[in-house]
């Protein structure tokens, strides 16, 4: 039987194939990507629309106008009395009576209410503080992940390029027979995976477009400029230092020293319920005019009456003082758990970060090179039939998964650096 037509045939059915698997990478409409765009300016976009954000400095604010409601005298109270016909002095009858009167506590228990609400003030500013450095962690790690996506689909179509072009001169040398038929076969089917791997590349971009939108507080649909190409930077910060920092800057560790002072200014507070508060009050007659000779006849009368509370229901001082102090033990115990925490944070952002870097530099110096050395070797060997296909196929995934492996390196590095910039709760000079 002839194989010329067979030949033929599969020569046909090749290009077919080819054809196909070119118009089948022009995946399905994308959205029209913008200029590149730095990460500093979506962090100022993120931090100016955010709105968790927002709501925080709402609350900030909130408890701001709590202070002077804190340390405001309780409202006086005004009386008036029409007296009745009877009520007769000896200077004449009583015709009716003016009252006012103050409530005064105890010293000392405004300044402690006017304490507690000043440090809930601290606890609330921290609050935003930490809303802000989680905004910023957010924005940032998501930025570098679409960098690390947007990377890898540059490096992955251009092994689809490479793979086409590996299919055509498998499909040549097979034509001309100098070939194997499961040369063809291997390419079209790398060349099948190459484009699955092209599909989920481009979901992973959307749904983190998506994220990071909303993070902008912008439209889920709107599209999103690619990333401009990080540079991992380098940390001059000792641990010791990064620890230290930690301690007066970490917004979760100045929430709890606020909150402990609270709860001190609360406790002496409830101890001063023991204390009693002091009403100061005045009080005008109108005296109607007498029957007597007397020069002091229907003259009005005043007084100044004084009042205290009487503390004596100790059935809710004594367990208002218990669960002031229980919940002054309380936020003691969740201070030292948030210092716990934020030095298990910085120690693990900070081994990630300085291995990652090392990574980093192994992939750029020694790995890819190697990697693209081997690949461009035997490309060149197959194309002058000196090397086999699966040698061939070998490198090429070797070469790919060297440069995917390094950009996510890269981007977990950067990730890691913001990391240690949200738990020491500063901005580090890059």
């Amino acid at each position: 039987m002839n194989r010329i037509p067979a030949v033929r045939i599969l020569i046909i059915i090749s290009m077919s194939v080819f054809l196909f698997f070119s118009s089948s990478s022009r995946l399905p409409a994308q959205e029209t990507v913008q200029p590149s765009v730095p990460l500093e300016g979506l962090l100022q976009e993120a931090v100016a629309n955010n709105r968790g954000l927002e709501a925080a400095r709402e609350e900030l604010q909130a408890a701001r106008h709590r202070v002077p409601q804190s340390s405001a005298l309780p409202d006086p109270v005004a009386g008036y009395a029409v007296m009745g016909p009877m009520l007769e002095t000896p200077l004449g009858p009583q015709k009716d009576v003016y009252e006012f009167e103050q409530m005064i506590p105890f010293p000392g228990k405004l300044l402690e209410r006017r304490k507690v609400a000043l440090a809930e003030v601290d606890a609330a500013s921290a609050r935003l503080k930490q809303v802000e450095r989680e905004l910023v962690l957010n924005v940032s790690q998501t930025y570098y992940d679409l960098y690390a996506v947007d990377a890898t689909i540059g490096a992955v179509e251009e092994i689809l390029d490479l793979l086409k072009q590996f299919e055509a001169v498998a499909g040549s040398r097979y034509a001309s027979r100098q070939g194997e038929q499961r040369d063809v076969a291997k390419a079209q089917a790398k060349v099948s995976e190459t484009l699955q791997q092209l599909f989920v590349l481009r979901q992973q971009r959307q749904t983190l477009a998506a994220f990071l939108n909303a993070l902008l507080a912008r439209g889920s649909s709107q599209p999103l400029a690619g990333v401009v190409p990080p540079v991992l930077p380098k940390l001059e910060l000792s641990l010791d230092q990064l620890l230290q920092q930690s301690r007066e800057n970490r917004p979760e560790l100045l929430e709890a020293a606020a909150m402990r002072g609270r709860q001190e200014h609360a406790h002496a507070l409830a101890k001063y319920e023991y204390m009693p508060d002091i009403s100061v009050g005045f009080q005008y007659t109108r005296i109607g005019g007498g029957m007597t000779s007397d020069p002091e006849d229907g003259r009005d009368a005043w007084m100044v009456p004084l009042k205290v509370t009487l503390p004596l229901w100790q059935n809710r001082i004594i367990p208002a003082v218990l669960e002031a102090k229980r919940d002054l033990n309380a936020s003691e115990a969740n201070l030292r758990e948030a210092e716990n925490f934020a030095e298990y944070e910085i120690k693990n952002a900070y081994y990630r970060f300085t291995a990652g870097r090392q990574v980093v530099e192994l992939y750029e110096n020694a790995l890819i090179p190697q990697a693209k050395l081997a690949f461009s070797s035997d490309q060149a060997g197959y194309e002058a039939g000196r090397t086999d296909v699966l040698n061939f196929l070998d490198s090429e995934e070797v070469y790919r998964n060297a440069k995917i492996a390094y950009y996510q390196a890269l981007a977990d590095a950067l990730k890691n650096f913001a990391a240690i910039e949200r738990a020491a709760g500063i901005d580090i000079e890059k």
